[in-house]
């Protein structure tokens, strides 16, 4: 069975497109057949953290009826299948957001996970997004104006009768000023599905073309983006601080014999 996964902000900036195409990633790690789509039609931003800002073909393509969608799939050296946007002011022109529905539902059957990378924001292209899939994970800040705006998008997916899968806080520094777990679940009225830490390491990754996940992969935010992604798939997983301290327990143990 494809699950069709939209990964939705209220706002720019929280981090959504990070954590769709390094969840990707690890869902790709974990032998999940998986694709992530750039369902931001205007300021489309997959395509660089993956590497492929120029492809040939792309959402935009599919979208206008000139390419199918083998063609414009393009498979990152990890294995990890990407449908880029075009950066081209001129593929707005003819783009029909409203066929986004239709694609999605040619891709059942194909894949294990097809996650969308949706539109930031209230308007046309993040509902469309929204609409279109099935599931719905929330990506948000724990500041109040970034979860005042997730609190619309989970009215609005809630409208569209979408399975909300929970929040992922990103960018999380635990400072003193941040909203703690407590209060943004009490805000939004769905858990806190993930807590992925402030990493500065992701500037680099986007700069290497490779998802984070697979750049820094004992990273405190890789090791938490890993957990979501098996969270999802249903897999047992142990993050490899918790094997270490594991294997460190029973060494110090055999020691003491």
């Amino acid at each position: 069975m494809t699950r069709l996964i939209c990964v939705a902000s209220g706002k720019g900036g929280v981090g959504k497109t990070t954590v769709a195409a390094n969840l990707g990633a690890a869902l790709n790690e974990f032998g999940m057949n998986t694709l992530i789509i750039d369902g931001n039609f205007t300021t489309p931003h997959l395509g660089f953290h993956l590497g492929v800002p120029l492809y040939p073909k792309t959402i935009h393509d599919i979208l206008r009826g000139e390419a199918n969608i083998e063609e414009a799939i393009y498979v990152h050296p990890s294995g990890l299948k990407v449908i880029p946007g075009s950066i081209s002011i001129s593929d707005l022109k003819s783009t029909k957001p409203e066929k986004l529905t239709e694609i999605l539902l040619e891709l059942l059957g194909t894949h294990d996970f097809v996650i969308l990378d949706g539109a930031a924001g209230l308007g046309r292209e993040p509902l469309t997004g929204m609409e279109a899939t099935d599931e719905v994970l929330v990506v948000t800040n724990p500041d109040l104006p970034s979860v005042t705006d997730a609190l619309k998008v989970i009215k609005l997916a809630e409208e569209f009768g979408s399975h909300i899968l929970g929040v992922v806080l990103n960018r999380v520094k635990n400072t003193q000023h941040e909203l703690t777990v407590d209060d943004v679940e009490s805000l939004l009225g769905y858990p806190v599905i993930s807590m992925v830490p402030e990493e500065p390491k992701v500037d680099e990754s986007i700069a290497a073309k490779t998802p984070l996940v697979l750049y820094a992969p004992d990273s405190r935010a890789a090791i938490e983006i890993k957990a979501l992604a098996a969270k999802l798939a249903g897999i047992e997983w142990t993050p490899p601080s918790v094997e270490r301290r594991g294997l460190l327990a029973r060494l110090f143990g055999f020691l003491r014999r």
